[in-house]
């Protein structure tokens, strides 16, 4: 369909799934659609045809462009460009002494609607993780470990959902005195097993300095993803527990979070 009818089904569609109202951009770029967006807040659709983006920006302020912030704005400010179109109107060269040749040739670009970005729909994303902070410092070490083992689960579980293998398990702790310690391990054959990384980061928090420890947060976090199809699991035993791993994400989608999972986690506190 056309533009206005695509922007229309989007607004449409968010309304009636997410119960939101939104505001929808239509232009030749996607810098020049997220403006046109920002200026049709809060339930409304601003499209800028190619013939009207020079006048569309004209008036803006400089600072609503892409990389420019309070101090970059404020050099531009001592030369007197605080709209788009001061922008526009000032030669590359004075922007190359004040700013260097590529943030000139950039922010020259955008003055002009120039963003040869494409528009992507689907990022892969670079990790999934979780964290959490306590209401109270931990420092009983099977007590971190259930919390671990937790963290790990809710990690492979939206793994699974996402349809990825992880190589990279990460740890994170933090001190009761703010001290941040993060560990990695990367392994060759992927996971998506809370089993897995459960052992990883059980391994590397025992191979954290000192012996006493109070801690206040824990984190996981998996990264190195691959797709849940680009391997198959190569031993019986594996699949036979990602087969357990699996069942208990269907009993949790049923029933809530909580509802099945290891029997050591029926000792862990509530927070």
């Amino acid at each position: 369909g056309s533009p206005e009818t695509i922007a229309k089904r989007i607004r449409s569609e968010v309304a009636r799934e997410v119960g939101i109202t939104c505001s929808v951009g239509v232009a030749p770029t996607k810098f020049v659609a997220k403006l046109a967006s920002d200026g049709c807040k809060p339930d409304g659709l601003l499209h800028v045809h190619a013939g009207e983006v020079a006048s569309f920006l004209e008036p803006l302020a400089v600072g609503r462009l892409w990389g420019v912030g309070e101090k970059t704005a404020e050099m531009l400010g001592r030369l007197a460009i605080r709209t788009v179109g001061d922008l526009g109107r000032t030669p590359v060269t004075i922007l190359e002494r004040l700013l260097g040749e590529a943030a000139a040739r950039h922010l020259t670009e955008l003055a002009s609607g120039i963003d040869d970005r494409p528009v992507v729909a689907y990022e892969r994303p670079k990790s999934i993780g979780h964290e959490e902070t306590f209401d109270r410092d931990l420092d009983d070490e099977d007590e971190i470990l259930r919390e671990l083992l937790a963290l790990s689960g809710r990690v492979a579980a939206r793994l699974r959902e996402d349809g990825y293998r992880c190589r990279t398990a990460t740890l994170k702790v933090r001190l009761a005195n703010f001290t941040t310690l993060t560990r990695s391990r990367t392994q060759a054959d992927p996971t998506d097993l809370g089993a897995d990384l459960h052992r990883i980061v059980s391994e590397l928090y025992r191979g954290l300095p000192g012996t006493k420890r109070r801690v206040r947060l824990l984190g996981i976090q998996a990264g190195g993803l691959v797709s849940a199809g680009a391997q198959q699991l190569a031993l019986l035993h594996t699949e036979r527990w990602g087969d357990v791993e699996r069942t208990v994400d269907r009993i949790e989608r049923r029933f809530g979070p909580g509802a099945a999972g290891p029997a050591s986690l029926l000792r862990r506190t509530r927070r």
